[in-house]
């Protein structure tokens, strides 16, 4: 389980948050934004992970890479989805 704190929320622009405490990874960050172009909107999505046990740690991080992008390709996946659902008022 981890807890969060969220460090930045700026409304229809970004949100940002913080790991508190967990038993899975020693830190972690993510942050979104979305930014209004002439096409629709620009969706950014940005994680930092620290893996503990060093060197260690990372060399598992590299087995574990493809995973965690295959999640977030799923999690965006199901994003565009419910915005190309959206009708604007």
């Amino acid at each position: 389980m981890m807890h969060f704190v969220v460090t930045e929320w700026i409304e229809n622009e970004s949100v940002s948050f913080k790991m508190t405490s967990g038993n899975i990874v020693k830190g972690y960050e993510q942050r979104y934004t979305i930014q209004p172009i002439p096409s629709g909107i620009h969706f950014t999505c940005f994680e930092n992970v620290k893996l503990p046990y060093g060197i260690l740690g990372q060399v598992g991080g590299l087995f574990r890479k493809r995973t965690s992008e295959a999640r977030l390709e799923k999690m965006l996946g199901r994003l565009k989805v419910l915005v190309e659902k959206f009708e604007p008022i």
